[in-house]
């Protein structure tokens, strides 16, 4: 062991939403030897990186916010990007996490030490540091998707994925083939809509769309949030209940609500597109909550637009000029943007994870991402993960998930710290049994359903989603038991 390397007792990779609270939690129980390490200039995670035109939460922000650092200055019930970042910059700001940050700082490879009991992280400078636990807040949502099209890097227009955003090229007057519809090009489009001489849009499959209903908050409200921070938290009861009772029950089949929502739906598509083609294109052919139910209130009125044109046929190639469908029209553009998402099964495929015996976390996962509780892995000791497998949502804030899962991973660092332990991890029979059960659980959602999603991974098994109710979900996170783990 080299003594010349930097060891802290915690590494946090991302100071995105999971690992600034990670973070903000260690310090409260008085661990601040730690260090987070973010590949980004800045922090907020998603809310750094995605700086497309309409960026916005589809969770209203007074839930999609810490519980513990209420803000009562949201300017409206669904805040824009801007705002989101700014709140998590105050986050690290209140909470002194700028003294313990690298920015910009991008890490290559983590390896288990046994005999030490000690993780070496290698940075993509080739720098090496130390920690007795490495947690990672890298999420599902971190590194784009762009598919591969034959042709691509013959395009002689600009090109770029909506998750990196070119603020530097101006769409005005611009004929532009947006890529993909889904939840970041529902925000986007109507912007690009309104710039472009032409746009078109490559759609795969519909998607259920809902009303979002968006709106501000009044100076009033505002003042009686900040005076009287009750009423706020009462506010965000009743959101995360609307979450409880009215989404989750669609996604585990509800024959009650999800003929309501597909109600919901059609309605919304129908006040905004009067064309019955156009409407039979929008119209997904899967049952809803299969995919990700989106919330928007602009996104139809873009097609009702002269300038714009939805097109249902794949693609087959990209040329010089543009993008060429198998409708057997090339449609010359000067602007490709891809809103295609992000490779979200794969997940922490940004960093190399190699465990006890050698072991590497993409081998572990050859036949899908899974961990016990979503936060760590059999064979991998002293590592912690936040947003990991199956702790995705379709129903409510991923933040209440986060919060109950940085609780847990604490006592964890706290029982190794405390103890003196040099490993402690996951049993594997253990993490067997639970995601045996987990999967039968999902097996009775409607992601199982014959839709493709960024729910689950190429050979169909649901490697994001958590399949249960959030509250199950804190009752199910309250306190490790260490008679699961095995300690040395």
């Amino acid at each position: 062991m080299n003594d010349d390397i930097p060891t802290h007792q915690v590494i946090i990779i991302g100071a995105g939403m999971s690992g600034l609270c990670m973070g903000i939690r260690l310090q409260a129980m008085g661990i601040n030897d730690f260090v987070i390490l973010e590949k980004s200039a800045g922090v907020g995670g998603t809310w750094y990186d995605n700086t497309y035109p309409g960026a916005c939460c589809d969770v209203p922000s007074v839930l999609y916010s810490y519980s513990f650092e209420p803000n009562p200055n949201w300017s409206r019930k669904y805040s824009p990007h801007d705002e989101i970042r700014a709140y998590f910059e105050h986050c690290a700001d209140k909470y002194g996490l700028r003294e313990r940050l690298r920015l910009s700082t991008a890490v290559r490879s983590a390896r288990f030490d046994e005999s030490a009991g000690e993780w070496e992280v290698t940075l993509e400078s080739g720098e090496q540091l130390r920690a007795r636990a490495v947690v990672s807040g890298l999420g599902q949502l971190n590194m784009p998707n762009t598919p591969a099209f034959a042709g691509a890097d013959s395009f002689r227009g600009e090109s770029f994925h909506s998750a990196r955003w070119r603020h530097d090229i101006d769409l005005t007057g611009k004929r532009v083939a947006v890529i993909g519809n889904a939840a970041s090009a529902l925000q986007f489009i109507p912007h690009v809509a309104a710039q472009a001489a032409q746009l078109y849009v490559y759609q795969r499959s519909a998607n259920y769309v809902v009303k979002r209903n968006d709106s501000d908050y009044t100076e009033a409200e505002r003042s009686r949030f900040a005076r009287w921070p009750w009423l706020q938290k009462l506010h965000r009861a009743g959101v995360y209940l609307r979450g409880e009772l009215l989404f989750y029950p669609v996604l585990r089949n509800s024959r009650l609500l999800r003929p309501l929502w597909e109600k919901w739906a059609r309605e919304h598509l129908e006040e905004h597109i009067r064309d019955p083609e156009l409407r039979r294109k929008l119209t997904p052919d899967y049952p809803v909550g299969c995919k990700r139910i989106l919330v928007a209130d602009d996104y139809y009125q873009a097609f009702a637009r002269d300038n714009v044109e939805l097109v249902t046929a794949p693609i087959s190639a990209i040329d010089g000029e543009g993008v060429v469908a198998e409708d057997g029209q090339a449609r010359p553009v000067d602007v490709i943007i891809y809103g295609t998402g992000f490779n979200a099964s794969a997940l922490l495929s940004g960093v190399d994870f190699t465990g006890a015996g050698g072991r590497r976390l993409e081998q572990a996962w050859a036949d899908g991402a899974e961990a016990y509780r979503g936060v760590c892995v059999a064979g991998f000791p002293n590592l912690f993960m936040l947003y990991g497998p199956n702790t995705n949502l379709g129903s409510n804030s991923i933040i209440f998930m986060v919060e109950r899962q940085v609780n847990y991973v604490a006592a964890c660092i706290d029982k190794l710290l405390a103890h003196e332990l040099r490993s402690l991890a996951v049993n594997p029979a253990v993490m067997r049994a639970y995601n045996d059960h987990l999967q039968g659980d999902l097996a009775g959602t409607v992601w199982v359903a014959n839709c493709d999603s960024w729910y689950k991974n190429a050979a169909g098994k649901v490697v994001n989603n958590w399949p249960r109710s959030t509250l199950y979900y804190w009752w199910h996170m309250r306190a490790p038991d260490f008679a699961d783990f095995d300690m040395h």
